[in-house]
């Protein structure tokens, strides 16, 4: 097997050329994997199938950790009805084929590495449709993710002297730390994706290892997606199933990934919501969309979805006392009625104190402000990103505090995609210890999977699926 090793300002670069089995040649390794202290940065590259076998190559340990001591233990279920779920319920959506065989090399590539994918608890070898369950989690699961995000540009950044009327966005994402054998705050990781298809360009997305789908992710064109949860669910026995339903952040990550979703010769974040709007969905998302302040107007947006319908929210939807500004809790506030959140309120005074005039800082201020620690959850992951300059900030919780508090590690994608070093610098806001506090947000419904099938409900007695 021959590897190399390359050190780059601190970070350790590993790749694989090929690995050996009994003598045999096997697949090629097509990724690197870089240690950047509290994360990991992958970089994977060829076709969907090559990317994911790196990515499960190089990832082989962290991912049968989490599939075992974290995947599971999410779902809150016994093992035969957790093999219920999974047998009935992933049939319902159509996973585009590309991601299918990505998920199967993942799996592959874990197994080449020498993982052990044994999962004790189901007495069986992990296999691709548990990771292809867990990236539809955001479809199964009700709101208690907690997450928020604004962006700003224009007349709200022209003052700024870095932005100079370039958009800006900072998101925290809010999710449980893991009440199983492994931790979240433990698998920070940003992976840089350089698919080889026709029609597709390279992203990046922030996520956890094996995650395929788009939590939050930007392309090489300045385009991003920022997924929250939503509070307007349907049950399963309610549900418009026509067209058929792809797991949502598969969904956004084909439409980050297209160089030109919806075919109108330009990339704008139109081609995100054209994906969406092509395909089913079951769940309830408020996804905040970015792009360059040149590329469309307006150049952000909050897309509310549902099985229902969609809406696009704007700025003059927004009671945001600044123009060109849009931001986001859980809460569908144009597909349907807003619902009272503290930590809405709590950016749009922010915004307000500020009288409309934002920076980069800032907007990294009010997410502080709104980040949470509650019991066995908060705010995991903190990003800014500045599409323009195709830049990404990335803070990390850790078992003192969450994310935003933490030092800040900044990456271009010259360096996610090249040989560059571990970032432009890193730096502490605010220095300040404190771990968030708790959430004041009034509590939102959890969403009730309804059964599609009798003998499910049986089996399952109207189980009721939560986060934590």
């Amino acid at each position: 097997m021959d590897r190399w090793l390359v050190r780059m300002g601190g970070m350790v670069a590993v790749g694989l050329a090929v690995s050996t089995v009994g003598g045999i040649d096997a697949r090629e390794v097509n990724g690197t994997l870089r240690d950047g202290g509290d994360h990991k940065v992958l970089h994977v590259w060829g076709t969907h199938e090559e990317m994911g076998y790196a990515h499960g190559y190089l990832l082989a340990e962290e991912a049968s950790a989490l599939a075992e001591g974290y995947i599971l233990p999410m779902f809150g279920l016994p093992p035969a009805q957790y093999e219920m779920l999974r047998e009935l319920v992933l049939p319902m959506f159509d996973i585009p084929s590309s991601l299918r065989k990505e998920a199967e090399a993942l799996v592959d590539g874990m197994r080449d590495a020498g993982a052990d994918l044994h999962m004790d608890s189901l007495d069986r070898d992990l296999q691709a449709d548990d990771l292809l369950l867990a990236n539809a989690a955001s479809d199964l699961f009700g709101v208690s993710w907690q997450c928020s995000s604004i962006s700003a540009w224009g007349q709200a950044t022209a003052d700024d002297p870095e932005l100079g009327g370039e958009l800006a966005m900072v998101r925290d994402l809010d999710w449980d730390f893991g009440g199983g054998a492994a931790d979240l705050r433990d698998y920070g990781l940003v992976i840089a994706y350089e698919p080889t298809g026709n029609g597709e360009q390279r992203w990046v997305s922030v996520a956890f290892p094996g995650y395929i789908g788009c939590l939050s992710c930007v392309n090489e064109a300045g385009v991003g997606a920022f997924q929250n949860q939503g509070n307007h669910a349907t049950t399963l026995s309610a549900l418009d199933t026509d067209p058929e339903p792809v797991p949502f952040n598969l969904t956004l990550r084909q439409g980050v990934e297209a160089t030109d979703h919806d075919g109108d010769g330009v990339c704008t974040i139109g081609d995100v919501e054209h994906a969406v709007n092509q395909v089913g969905r079951i769940g309830t998302y408020e996804t905040h969309l970015i792009s360059p302040a040149d590329r469309s107007d307006p150049p952000a947006a909050i897309l509310e979805a549902n099985n229902g319908g969609l809406a696009l929210r704007v700025p003059t939807d927004e009671p945001l006392p600044a123009p060109d500004c849009v931001a986001t809790t859980n809460h569908h506030r144009k597909l349907y009625d807003p619902t009272y959140c503290d930590r809405y309120l709590s950016i749009v005074d922010m915004v307000a104190g500020f009288d409309g005039q934002l920076t980069g800082e800032r907007l990294w201020e009010i997410e502080t402000e709104v980040s949470w620690q509650s019991g066995g959850g908060g705010t995991v992951q903190t990003m800014r990103v500045i599409p323009s300059q195709l830049r990404i900030d990335v803070a990390f919780a850790d078992q003192d505090q969450v994310a935003p508090y933490n030092t800040q590690t900044s990456y271009t994608f010259d360096q996610l995609f090249g040989d560059a070093g571990p970032g432009l610098d890193g730096d502490d806001d605010d220095g300040d210890d404190d771990d968030g506090g708790d959430c004041s947000c009034s509590q939102m419904p959890v969403a009730r999977i309804g059964l599609p099938l009798g003998a499910l409900g049986v089996l399952l007695g109207g189980l009721i699926l939560r986060r934590r």
